[in-house]
Order: structure tokens, then sequence, then C-alpha cells
């Protein structure tokens, strides 16, 4: 996927986990897929990259797949873990699929904003429902776009990586299209290294009607991994949504 590639090159995957320091969230999402998942069954992760949730998955006896579009993030993730089950797929999970079937289908931490077209995203979830089982439940991780939509100019950050490195972030929002354009620039001692970042993000309820578009229909919203109620204060949210056989888009969705 050219925007994988462009996004995470080696040096943004050496880093990425450092970006997200997430660790007792991590623990709550394996919770919380494993919950929804079969004994011993399949599991497939879109924008795998290095492996956070897909390895303690398949450290339980599931059986795990990721795709991403990024060579240097899949490459980050056998290197960290050498003797993983997790098996790997290099494509674009918005427009190519894995020719299986999965109990569980997940995309978090806002994968879903690379696809940056509604149509994109639309084929995305229609991609979905063809790779997910007849019971099978797909699991969708997105912040809520609310507060970024009213950003009116450019917004900067630092984000500390380790003793030697930092990362300067710059955010601007693109209503008209909801587009959200950041830059991160790593300075570490060596020549500052400066990457775009391009998402499109979408609401709650603009991501259900995508869905129900797509063959699918939401059955779970909770503000995060432990069960909390969504609410209009939320700033993030953790969707389920299963094949819906009675709707009239699924012959479209596959």
């Amino acid at each position: 996927m050219a925007l994988g590639n462009a996004l995470y090159d080696q040096k943004l995957a050496s880093v990425y986990d450092r970006m997200y320091p997430i660790d007792h969230d991590t623990a709550q999402a394996v919770e919380f897929v494993a919950g929804r998942t079969p004994p011993d069954g399949r599991i497939l992760e879109l924008g795998v990259g290095t492996g956070r949730i897909a390895v303690p998955l398949a450290g339980r006896g599931f059986r795990v797949h990721g795709i991403d579009g990024s060579e240097a993030m899949l490459d980050e993730l056998h290197r960290q873990n050498p003797q993983t089950a997790v098996t790997t797929q290099f494509g674009d999970f918005t427009e190519e699929g894995t020719g299986g079937v999965f109990d569980t289908v997940t995309l978090l931490l806002n994968t879903f904003f690379v696809a940056i077209t509604k149509e994109q995203q639309l084929g995305t979830l229609r991609l979905v429902r063809q790779q997910l089982a007849p019971e099978g439940r797909f699991v969708l991780e997105a912040f809520d776009p609310a507060p970024y939509h009213h950003l009116e100019k450019p917004d900067f950050s630092m984000r500390h990586l380790d003793e030697q490195a930092v990362m300067l972030d710059t955010l601007a929002v693109d209503r008209s299209q909801q587009l959200m354009l950041s830059t991160h620039t790593i300075i570490d001692g060596g020549a500052p290294a400066t990457r775009e970042h391009v998402l499109r993000y979408a609401f709650p309820f603009e991501i259900d009607l995508l869905a129900e578009l797509s063959g699918l229909r939401l059955v779970e919203r909770t503000e995060d991994w432990c069960g909390t109620p969504y609410t209009s204060a939320s700033l993030r949210h953790v969707s389920v949504y299963e094949r819906d056989p009675d709707s009239p888009w699924a012959a479209v969705a596959g």
C-alpha cells in the first residue's frame, strides 16, 4: 500500500511502539478480542503493524493472520517476535483480501482512517464482510473526531521517544474533506527525518452507515475496552459489528 510505505518506513517503524506507549490498553484490548473469539478461532488483524495485539493473541492459541501495507512494520514485528505464530501478508487491506474466512476481524487504533476517501472506507468494510465468518465479529477501534473537526489552526506538539530522541508533530484539519494532515519529525542526533500522514476521519454514526451499506450491523459500542458506556463526551469508541443476513447490500458486499 503506497500510503503505508510512505508513512511507516524503516525509521518510523523502529519507533512506532514508542510513539504509542499504551501497554495497559494493549492488555485490555487482547482480553476484549479474545472474549469475542471462539477457542482456537481464527483472527484477522487489518493493519497488524508491529503485532502489539496480534502477538499476544497468538500466544493464547488463536490462529492469527495480519495484513499491513508497510514492509518495514512487518519486518519489525518478526524482528521483535522471531518465534511468533502470527502469519503476515504485505498488502493494501483497503483493496485486497486474504482469501480466508475468520471468526474475528479487527481494525484497531484508528487504522480505519488510513482509507482516505469514503469510497475506500466503504470498500474496506465490504472486504471485511467477505472475510468474516457467518457468526463472526468485526471489532473497530477509532477516535471520535468531534474535538478535531473544529480545529481552526495547526496544532503543534512534541513526543518524548527516549533519552536521545523526540518527535515533533504538526496537525491540521481540512473539514471540507474530513482530512487530518500531520507531519512527524524525528530529532535523534542525526539529520531530522520528516514524514507526512493523512487520515480521513469519520464520525461513529457515519461509520455505522458505511457498515450497513456493506452488509454489516452494529451490535455493541463502548467508550473503551473495559465496557464504559459510549456517550457524547467519549473521545473514542470500540464498535463491534456482525454480518447482517437480511441486508439488501449483502450481495454487493459479497
